[in-house]
């Protein structure tokens, strides 16, 4: 890239001094700047704004030798999305975008036959599934994932496309380009996103990065890791690492992925390439410093070197919010007040109710509005009378009404739970259900309540009779059958200094 782009604020080098922004390049772009900023090992990497990225979508394109020319000489690159919050979703990423036939022939003296093989199928697959949009299911049952894989792969192309795979490695950056943009523009996407509380006019920015190949000799491949639980909050380094690999694939390889640290339960980083393990620890704190939050970095390792691709904060629940915040706090990295500003309220009334556990096998049967919050499990009841006698047997129950009156309080008192198949936010069951602290969903109207029979049918047409046990989640507004895992509403944290 010419040293005048640099300072484009459309297409930029992310450097130290580019101007960079949020608003305009999204978080992904500004969060990569501050680690450049630290002197992170980041791979070279180049963000376009929203207004370019809009105008890709209209057929506008930046300057695309200049835009290739920003890397090295048969570098291969990854384009991934930067939009301002990272809840309202994006295209994925598109990895090893300039692997061609001739990059096949370099790599494969570098890396190995059967490695450049595996590294460009999958850029063949990813390209003829998210760009050129050919059936996926040509491509999803190659098996082989060597050389005669590449040559099913690059035939099943010519064949679908009528035309070669596209060897010009700004050819392809360009239809990767349009793709991302056209897809985050388009009708389905935005109105997940608005669903999600994105504006209208939400814009999306685009990185395109170097690739550090994680495939080849010596210890090579990705991970991500993290300085706490993302559940309880407690500080533990967690997250997975998968030799010869790329992208997030330890996080879907299941076993065959390596644990962080020393485990007796397998192989770990911190066994195979402490030096590595060592250094990105090293790495999070630092960004946990200075960027005052808890971080999970995406990196990957090449011959024993770390290259820091991203960092996201974690994505942590209620529980482990409120730890973090205060932990950060301790640690005087931020302020008391900032910590409180960081939890929500909602997160407060959830720490202090049942929830159901995040990990638990959810089977939902039907769905409501969330009136009360709290999770709770116990045994269907169709009337006041029985949830007093089964109180009275210490036998925890969920009163099922079609809408309950002031003759059912009782009955809620002696309930764990109370389900209506009416109602709304300021019906009686939710205010009354509020009022007592007890989990309460109402409307759950494509539920059928027999009260004669004294059965329900649930939305998957299975019939559930009083007696059964059902939970529901009084905070997500879930119906779900049996009794999944709760764990138990505390709030284990120190107060701070």
């Amino acid at each position: 890239m010419q040293k005048s782009d640099s300072q484009n604020p459309l297409v930029t080098l992310i450097a130290p001094d580019a101007p960079i922004s949020a608003p305009r390049h999204g978080g992904r772009a500004k969060c990569l700047q501050r680690l450049v900023r630290l002197n992170l090992p980041v791979p070279r990497t180049v963000a376009l704004s929203f207004e370019a990225v809009h105008g890709i979508a209209g057929g506008r394109f930046p300057d695309m030798a200049s835009l290739v020319g920003a890397f090295d000489p048969g570098a291969l690159v990854c384009v991934r999305p930067s939009s301002a919050d990272p809840d309202w979703g994006g295209p994925g990423a598109i990895l090893n975008i300039g692997m061609n036939d001739a990059r096949l022939a370099d790599l494969a003296a570098r890396i190995g036959r059967d490695a450049a093989a595996g590294l460009y199928l999958r850029f063949v697959q990813s390209y003829a599934i998210h760009v050129a949009r050919l059936d996926p299911d040509l491509f999803d049952e190659i098996e082989d994932s060597g050389p005669a894989g590449l040559a099913d792969a690059l035939r099943a192309y010519e064949e679908e496309a009528e035309e070669p795979f596209p060897q010009d490695p700004a050819r392809q950056l360009r239809e990767v380009l349009r793709s991302m943009a056209r897809a985050w523009e388009g009708t389905s996407a935005r109105l997940l996103r608005q669903a999600k509380g994105a504006p209208v006019d939400a814009g999306l920015g685009l990185v395109v990065q170097e690739m550090a190949l994680g495939l080849g000799h010596g210890e090579c491949g990705s991970g991500v890791l993290q300085l706490v639980h993302p559940e309880t909050g407690q500080p533990q380094i967690t997250g997975r690492y998968l030799s010869q690999s790329q992208g997030r694939e330890a996080l879907r390889q299941g076993r065959a992925s390596l644990f962080l640290t020393r485990d007796a339960r397998g192989p770990s980083l911190e066994e195979m390439a402490p030096n590595a393990f060592a250094d990105l620890t090293a790495y999070a704190q630092l960004m946990r410093r200075t960027l005052r939050a808890e971080m999970q970095i995406e990196f990957t390792i090449e011959n024993g070197e770390v290259h820091i691709l991203d960092g996201v904060r974690v994505d942590a629940s209620s529980r482990a919010a409120l730890q973090i915040a205060v932990r950060l706090a301790e640690d005087g990295i931020i302020t008391p007040e900032d910590a409180v500003l960081r939890i929500e309220p909602r997160a407060i009334s959830e720490l202090l109710h049942r929830q159901v556990a995040p990990d638990a096998d959810r089977r939902v049967i039907g769905r409501g509005v969330a009136a009360s919050p709290g999770a709770a499990t116990g045994r269907i009841v169709f009337s006041a009378s029985e949830a007093q006698a089964s109180a009275a047997r210490d036998e925890p129950c969920i009163l099922v009404r079609r809408e309950t009156s002031p003759e059912d309080v009782r009955g809620m008192h002696a309930a764990v739970g109370v389900l209506t198949e009416r109602g709304g936010m300021t019906s009686h069951a939710a205010v009354i259900g509020r009022g007592l602290g007890l989990p309460c969903v109402v409307g759950a109207a494509h539920m059928s309540l027999n009260l004669r029979d004294r059965t329900i049918l649930g939305e998957d047409g299975r019939l559930y009779r009083e007696g059964d046990v059902i939970t529901f989640d009084g905070t997500a507004g879930e119906v779900l059958e049996g009794s999944p895992k709760p764990p138990r509403p505390r709030l284990t944290m120190r107060s701070t200094r």
